[in-house]
C-alpha cells in the first residue's frame, strides 16, 4: 500500500512564490516569443521540449535567485560574506 503524501494548505507562502515563480516564467517566455507547455498538444514532442525548456527557465532564475542571496549573506562575523 502506498503512502499518501499530505496536501499542502492552499494558503501555504511556499506554494504561493512557487506559483507566482510559474505565472512570471510563463509571462516572460510569453513576452520573448517563446512557448509554454500549454500552447502544445499533450504528449507530442514538441510539447516533451518545450516543458524541458521551461524548466531550464526556472532553474535559470533559481541560479540568479541564489547568487542574490550568496551576496547578500552577511553571516560572517568578519563581514566577509561568501565570497570570503
Amino acid at each position: 500500500m502506498a503512502h499518501e503524501q499530505p496536501k499542502p494548505p492552499q494558503n501555504d507562502p511556499i506554494r504561493a512564490e512557487a506559483r507566482a515563480l510559474e505565472a512570471s516564467i510563463r509571462a516572460i517566455r510569453r513576452a520573448q516569443g517563446k512557448r509554454n507547455p500549454e500552447d502544445c498538444v499533450p504528449g507530442s514532442p514538441e510539447r516533451l521540449a518545450i516543458m524541458e525548456a521551461f524548466v531550464r527557465d526556472v532553474g535559470r532564475v533559481l541560479a540568479l535567485d541564489m547568487r542574490e542571496l550568496e551576496k547578500d549573506d552577511d553571516s560572517d562575523p568578519n563581514g566577509r560574506g561568501s565570497a570570503g
